[in-house]
């Protein structure tokens, strides 16, 4: 038997997506934040969508450089994506305060997080309507890498500490459980 719940938490029922990290940086600075909500907007060229509200220190940094770098932590960093989410790129050093390890991408001014296991290196596309309606950020994908062993296009997910992490509200988070099922 199905049970209604509260509109508040709709999203929750289909945003188990994995959680990544997204870099930018503001006046040389590197900043980074967690997003929970994005989806795919088309294949080609491939551009992505991401919600992140106007007043996080994130959203400022991507408008003023016009790009960022979707980095896709592995399981084992959650307790970093957690601190990493509670508190302000304005007043903290992110990325010093998980001890993350930065690199220069190839087609944007953007850092990526090397402790990643996947980066999608994005431009903004700037659309005003659903940036001002939705706090939507839109970007289209100029490179992207995976790590080899894992990802045969599609995820390989043999090792628990390296598969992606899923946000399902507050502070629960899950791993996919690994078993693929091919329906070719």
């Amino acid at each position: 038997m199905r049970k209604d719940i509260s509109l508040a938490l709709a999203t929750r029922l289909i945003n188990h997506g994995p959680v990544v990290l997204i870099s930018s940086m503001l006046n040389g600075k590197a900043n980074v934040t967690p997003v929970a909500w994005l989806m795919p907007l088309q294949k080609d060229p491939p551009m992505l969508a991401l919600v992140i509200d106007p007043a996080h220190h994130i959203h400022k940094c991507i408008f003023n450089t016009g790009d960022f770098v979707i980095n896709i932590p592995p399981s084992s960093l959650v307790e970093d994506v957690v601190k990493c989410g509670s508190v302000s790129g304005k007043n903290v050093d992110k990325i010093d305060m998980c001890g993350f390890t930065l690199s220069a991408s190839r087609t944007v001014n953007s850092p990526a997080i090397d402790e990643s296991i996947a980066v999608l290196e994005c431009i903004l596309v700037r659309d005003e309507y659903c940036g001002k309606k939705y706090d939507m950020v839109i970007g289209e994908v100029k490179r992207a890498e995976v790590e080899e062993e894992l990802f045969h296009d599609h995820w390989i997910f043999e090792d628990r500490e390296t598969r992606t992490l899923h946000h399902l509200g507050n502070h629960i988070f899950c791993v996919p459980d690994g078993e693929l099922h091919d329906l070719s």
